[in-house]
């Protein structure tokens, strides 16, 4: 089964930002927006699990790297 697929208009600055935040965390533009979309309407636990492990193995990174670093 596919996707839905949608477009939407977004000012170029939202733009930047999301293409700043997906470069950073290493996922791709329609990734952040599914998860952004998900945690506004309240439904993150319907992101597949492989993304939330992700999102939570990155955040173990960064805070093992903070933490070296100090």
């Amino acid at each position: 089964m596919t996707s839905p697929q949608f477009s939407i208009r977004i000012p170029p600055e939202l733009e930047q930002r999301l293409m700043g935040y997906a470069k950073q965390n290493g996922m791709t533009k329609t990734k952040v927006m599914i998860d952004a979309l998900a945690h506004y309407l309240g439904c993150g636990e319907d992101v597949p699990l492989t993304r939330r492990v992700s999102k939570l193995e990155e955040k173990v990174s960064a805070l093992e790297a903070e933490r070296k670093d100090k």
